[in-house]
């Protein structure tokens, strides 16, 4: 057993998308089984739960607002009937910079793209927001 990592150090990579600089924020790496509850007969103590699947959620990514944004380009191409889908790895590392636990994307792409407010009383960094559907999400430990 080990000890718990913080979530500040990681890593976002999309296959065939070249991004220059890091993420601030990665949320929605999360996974739900679907259950249908079935009543058997005379049992009225213990329902009977029947899979239906998976469902996942959205994954949103944050960083800040750059000149040549390639994640509102790839956006913008599925907006327009390009429905490209890419692999995504989101690795977490430890304090050393040591990759610990990597989470695998199957099958990415932007739904959503939200740019922060712009405030001219505000020094604050612009944040670009993109949320992604995706399909199958598997993570691994990375043994030492």
């Amino acid at each position: 057993m080990g000890y718990p990592h913080t979530g500040s150090r990681f890593s976002v990579t999309i296959d065939d998308i070249d991004m220059q600089g890091n993420f601030s924020s990665v949320s929605g790496l999360s996974a739900e089984l679907e259950f249908e509850e079935y009543a058997e007969g005379g049992n009225f103590d213990s329902p009977i739960y029947l899979p239906k699947g998976v469902k996942y959620s959205n994954i949103v990514l944050q960083r800040g607002t750059v000149t040549d944004e390639p994640l509102s380009k790839w956006f913008a191409a599925v907006q327009s009937g390009v429905f490209k889908k890419y692999p995504m790895t989101v690795t977490m590392m430890d304090s050393a910079g040591k990759a610990v636990r990597i989470w695998t994307v199957k099958d990415a792409m932007p739904v959503k793209v939200e740019y922060s407010q712009f405030d001219a009383m505000s020094s604050d960094v612009a944040i670009t927001t993109i949320e992604m559907v995706h399909g199958a999400v598997t993570d691994e430990t990375v043994t030492k």
